[in-house]
């Protein structure tokens, strides 16, 4: 929802006709068809004093809008529908949309108060315009986290030809186990190890201790479905 705030300054027809770009014409059949009003129309003699406010020109520049991609039949029905429903100055107090449904059928959507949109016209619900992508992200990042946890093998080593020059790593990982086993030595505790390297495990640092204890001229016998990995 559109909300202006500020002094209420007064503009009259010209002054709108010059700041929002409408012709007199246009401005003079909207008005008389219901789609805009000035918050001051009042006859006077054989004339009229109209005074338009900044959210009178709001709809105006809206309207604008509008009428460059629907009918003007359609355009005074949902002014209308939204008068009916307590709006003022309806195209300046809520968030106007268009959608386009094969065979170029328009269709004016409005978003309520709660963040829905719908038609004014028949009230029925529309799906969510602006796609929610930084959750749809976050979530799908969770998702690829849990599996790639799922599909973890805690404590397991392997090794696969060509990945890191064929030296041993911890299944589901591009860890080499080389590099856990020079920190250990060096006095790093497990925990501190899992920091540097969250995907680890506690498993995967007594696998690498193991491994060390075996002497460093122990080679891991690959699989022979690791080996075609």
């Amino acid at each position: 929802m559109l909300i202006v705030a500020q002094p209420s300054p007064a503009f009259t027809s010209d002054q709108v006709i010059r700041l929002t770009g409408v012709s007199r014409r246009r401005l003079a059949y909207w008005l008389e068809r219901g789609v805009v009003s000035a918050d001051v129309d009042v006859a006077r003699g054989r004339g009229r004093v109209r005074l338009w406010s900044f959210t009178n020109l709001v709809e105006v520049r809206v309207a604008l809008w509008l009428r460059d991609r629907v009918s003007l039949q359609l355009l005074g029905k949902v002014v209308r529908a939204l008068r009916r429903r307590g709006y003022k100055s309806p195209l300046a107090e809520v968030r106007v949309a268009v959608l386009e449904a094969g065979r170029r059928k328009l269709h004016v959507v409005v978003q309520g108060a709660d963040g829905a949109w719908e038609e004014p016209l028949s009230g029925q619900l529309v799906m969510e315009l602006v796609l929610p992508l930084g959750r749809f992200q976050e979530e799908l990042h969770e998702a690829i986290e849990y599996e790639r946890r799922a599909a973890r093998a805690p404590g397991k080593i392997e090794r696969k030809r060509g990945r890191l020059g064929s030296e041993p790593v911890f299944a589901g990982t591009r860890v080499p186990v080389a590099a856990v086993q020079r920190l250990h030595a060096a006095g790093w505790d497990a925990e501190r190890i899992i920091g540097a390297y969250p995907g680890l495990t506690v498993e995967d640092i007594e696998a690498a201790s193991r491994a060390a204890a075996d002497g460093p001229a122990r080679r891991l016998r690959a699989t022979p479905q690791q080996a075609a990995g």
